[in-house]
């Protein structure tokens, strides 16, 4: 099910929004409510997934329920590479064996992985509570929870990249109070901003740049005027569609009294690539920054060692993006 469809704007959001708001006086039943939706939502993409969510889920529980008892390290570890060879199972594992394949002169023929939906948003959410836990930033959470932090379905899919200090904590105040009905007015407003970028600018963007992309694919070369009006397109189309899909999350999120840090700030005005980067995607940069350029030494270090972290964080990046090399050079 997608943010953008009828069935979720017409049925699921305003059922869910219904018994969110007709419960919100009990913080378990608010919460069963968030849970019980979010495995519907993951569920009605494909139902054969939503016992690799729990599994998921489950697993990272274990580890942090062994970290607080014997406090050992490896538990962590265990945990962080356990999501790392999950990820790379689904995502990566077919890219490196025709790679492999490619080098010794065989023809690969791609495997049927499916990829599930919203894997490397969550698997990153769970990575960087396990690393909260060994700096003692986190603390071990009850199971429903845990739960209800990595399912909650507005960003489930496509982020916000949510760390759990900033989620958590806001699922024990209930909906109503003083900004209620502010919330739900700019939640609205922000859900509609969303939405019009994806369906009214996003998708005619593409319908744009699909056609001469696709004629290119089979062979026919556009002139010179076709190609750069596919390439802006084709740019805008990009930010169009992820901004309005993080504006429907966090105007969703902000309809039920809880706040998502926003995902992007006007890049296309930045005045440099650094400064386009910072304002771009944003909760995925500090990801990045936090949990792998600062670990590296970050700028604290002789500048070539510096240039190799930026390299590595940004390859790292562009490999996040898409399992090719493409994406890694652009990266």
């Amino acid at each position: 099910m997608l943010f953008a469809s009828q069935s979720f704007l017409v049925v699921f959001l305003p059922l869910v929004l219904g018994l969110y708001y007709a419960v919100s006086g009990s913080r378990a039943a608010r919460q069963g409510v968030v849970i019980a939706a979010s495995l519907v939502f993951y569920g009605l993409w494909d139902w054969r997934f939503v016992p690799f969510l729990l599994g998921m889920v489950g697993f990272n529980q274990m580890v942090a329920m062994a970290w607080g008892c014997w406090r050992r390290r490896e538990w962590l570890w265990l945990g962080i590479a356990g999501n790392l060879l999950v990820l790379g199972g689904f995502k990566y594992a077919d890219w490196l064996a025709g790679c492999l394949v490619s080098l010794t002169g065989g023809i690969h023929t791609p495997w049927p992985v499916v990829l599930p939906l919203g894997l490397s948003f969550f698997v990153f959410q769970k990575i960087s509570y396990l690393v909260d836990l060994g700096r003692g930033q986190a603390r071990v959470y009850r199971l429903a929870d845990f739960m209800e932090f990595v399912t909650f379905f507005p960003q489930l899919v496509a982020g916000p990249i949510v760390r759990h200090n900033e989620l958590i904590w806001q699922f024990d105040a209930s909906p109503h109070g003083a900004m209620m009905w502010e919330n739900i007015g700019r939640g609205s407003l922000l859900l509609l901003v969303g939405l019009g970028k994806k369906v009214g600018l996003a998708d005619t963007l593409g319908s744009m740049c699909t056609p001469v992309f696709d004629a290119a694919n089979m062979g026919h070369a556009p002139d010179m005027a076709a190609a750069w009006l596919a390439a802006v397109a084709y740019m805008l189309q990009i930010y169009f569609d992820f901004s309005g899909y993080s504006d429907m999350a966090i105007g969703m999120a902000l309809m039920m009294g809880i706040r998502l840090p926003f995902n992007f700030n006007a890049p296309y005005r930045a005045v440099s690539v650094r400064d386009f980067w910072r304002r771009w995607h944003m909760t995925l940069s500090r990801f990045l920054r936090d949990y792998i350029y600062i670990p590296l030494g970050g700028n604290r270090c002789a500048p070539l060692r510096q240039v190799a972290n930026v390299m590595v964080t940004m390859g790292l990046a562009g490999l996040w993006h898409g399992a090719g090399w493409t994406f890694v050079l652009w990266g």
